[in-house]
Parts: structure tokens; C-alpha cells; sequence
């Protein structure tokens, strides 16, 4: 059997081309989020390979997936993926599409909540890093 090649983040020159929205996922894991789909022109039906990363849930189109938009426009998230990356019902996650390359990110709460602290932190007191 060949060896699939490892899903990468997205390398972006420009934050201004990374799409940015938030979603719920529901208790079955799925996550709707039309406008960013759209943006990816990712319809119902469309082969999708899912890994995680960091903490991170990453996504591209891949005909030979083993995940798939469904017929209401979700990508179901397993629950081991959910697990190796903190993603919990009630939260919102971040989902990030960089559009070009065709890959969606998706974020735990947690995760963007730690980084937006670290922002803070920064901007409060720069010379404290």
C-alpha cells in the first residue's frame, strides 16, 4: 500500500489571504461552517484527508479520503481527531482556510485562547518575553 503523503499547516507570505470563521461542533462532531467551505469550493461529496498537527486539525482535498462534505455541507471530525486535540462541545472553534493551497485548519478554543493571551501579554509588556 503507498505511503500518503503528511498534511502540512498552510505557509502563508500574507495573514490578509488566510479566511478566518468560527463554528460549534455538534454532538455527532459535526461542524457547519458554509462560508468558509464556500470559499474552498469544497461542495457536498467532495473526498477530503484529515490528521492533526500540533494540536491541530488539518484538512485538504484528497479524491482517495476517507472523509467527506456531507450532504448538508459538515466535515465530521472523529472523535479520536477531537480528542488528540482538546476539541469539546461548547466552545466555538476557529477554523482558518487558507484558500490558495486548500487547506482548512481547524482550532480548539483553548489553543486560540492561549495564543491570543500570549498577544496580549506581548503588546502589555514587550520587554517581558
Amino acid at each position: 500500500m503507498p505511503t500518503l503523503p503528511a498534511l502540512r499547516l498552510p505557509t502563508l507570505t500574507d495573514p490578509g489571504t488566510l479566511l478566518i470563521g468560527t463554528a460549534r461542533i455538534d454532538r455527532t462532531g459535526r461542524v457547519h461552517e458554509r462560508a468558509v467551505l464556500r470559499a474552498l469550493g469544497w461542495e457536498p461529496g467532495r473526498r477530503l484527508e484529515l490528521d492533526t498537527i500540533h494540536g491541530l486539525i488539518v484538512i485538504t482535498p484528497d479524491p482517495a479520503g476517507r472523509h467527506s462534505v456531507d450532504h448538508r455541507g459538515a466535515i465530521t471530525l472523529p472523535a479520536a481527531a477531537r480528542r488528540m486535540c482538546g476539541v469539546e462541545l461548547g466552545p466555538p472553534l476557529t477554523l482558518a482556510a487558507a484558500v490558495r493551497q486548500q487547506v482548512l485548519v481547524v482550532h480548539p478554543a483553548a489553543t486560540v485562547a492561549a495564543l491570543l493571551a500570549a498577544h496580549y501579554r506581548d503588546l502589555i509588556d514587550p520587554d517581558d518575553r
